[in-house]
């Protein structure tokens, strides 16, 4: 049984005036986190991530459909059983949401306290996790003393305090520098392998998702538009939403504005050799036109790569007669992919 499960989940919020209509923020969304992902949850701005996530813990009711968190369907509970649902859910957030007054210690114990933990049994772990979160030396120190990747590891620490099964990071890498996210993301991937918690990631990131997640949803308008294992919708996105996501992390075929720009900068017949894991390599299809006694340059694209698994586009301009183009072609299109960017109104 997935540890999270969504079936045609709708929430609607009333109309803010006499002449607003009523607003959809999640839109009949269905799918399932299995326990041990770590899911990614990807869409611009406004498509209705935070509010999913809002959902998942039920800090918001959902207008309709149901949601069952650790085979419990808590669209159905009361707010004292959604309290007990809460305390197996961590949350991690964009600004951190840290005490200001309180120490890095006290920050962490704070959901211990509430939870009415032993003043010792509080010590111990708070220990633990400032070991594990690499702060030990930071306990008396204050939210304003530390940077921005010490106050998401703080906010990581005391989201795990109580042992949730499931962690929400909303956004959280968003204020962070690239190599503070390397590092957040690290954490994060240990907290996932290493004490077993599931891990709903929502962001706008598409190179998040690819370094983290397993699986992946993307969402636009409040629906969710396509899901899958992230290689297999990174490396051939049915969406145009998609589609354009992947293309912040990597260059697909070159539109006509850019095919046309390659072709003023450079000799040759523009060829697009599309990659996936399990197909002929990239080496291949290059040796196979050298054979066939061609010249040819790189000039779009690039090769991405998934947990060992590669996949992208290599747009070459190929120099030869046709003829040798033609048949080297037709013999890498046995075992790769082949676009040919012909040129309006010839070929």
């Amino acid at each position: 049984m997935p540890i999270v499960s969504l079936a045609g989940v709708t929430k609607s919020y009333p109309a803010a005036g006499r002449d607003s209509a009523p607003v959809t923020a999640v839109d009949d969304v269905t799918l399932d986190i299995e326990q041990g992902d770590v899911f990614g949850i990807i869409g611009y701005s406004g498509a209705g991530k935070s509010t999913l996530v809002r959902l998942i813990n039920a800090l918001e009711p959902a207008t309709s459909g149901t949601i069952h968190v650790d085979g419990v369907d808590i669209t159905a509970l009361g707010e004292r059983e959604l309290r007990r649902i809460r305390g197996g859910i961590g949350m991690i957030f964009q600004q951190f949401n840290l005490f200001s007054a309180k120490t890095v210690k006290a920050n962490i114990a704070y959901p211990l306290k509430l939870a009415g933990w032993s003043p010792r049994a509080i010590d111990e772990r708070v220990a633990e996790l400032l070991r594990f979160v690499g702060l030990a030396d930071k306990a008396r120190a204050y939210p304003e003393q530390l940077s921005g990747g010490q106050k998401q590891r703080v906010g990581i620490a005391r989201a795990l305090a109580t042992r949730p099964s499931i962690l929400l990071a909303d956004e959280a890498t968003s204020a962070l520098d690239p190599q503070t996210t390397h590092e957040v993301l690290d954490l994060l991937g240990r907290v996932n392998r290493e004490q077993g918690v599931t891990i709903v990631v929502i962001t706008h990131e598409m190179d998040v998702i690819q370094t983290i997640a397993t699986k992946v949803a993307v969402m636009e308008k409040g629906r969710v538009i396509e899901q899958g294992e992230v290689f297999d919708v990174f490396s051939r996105p049915q969406n145009p939403a998609s589609q354009r996501f992947v293309g912040t992390v990597i260059k697909g075929l070159p539109s006509p504005a850019e095919a046309a720009a390659l072709r003023e900068r450079h000799a040759g017949r523009l060829v697009t050799f599309s990659f996936r894991d399990g197909d002929s390599s990239q080496s291949q299809v290059l040796l196979d036109l050298a054979q066939a006694g061609l010249e040819f340059e790189l000039v779009y694209g690039g090769i991405n790569d998934i947990r060992g698994r590669a996949f992208g586009h290599l747009t070459l301009a190929i120099r030869g007669a046709d003829a040798a183009i033609d048949e080297a072609l037709r013999g890498i299109r046995q075992h790769a992919e082949v676009t040919e960017l012909e040129q309006e109104g010839t070929r």
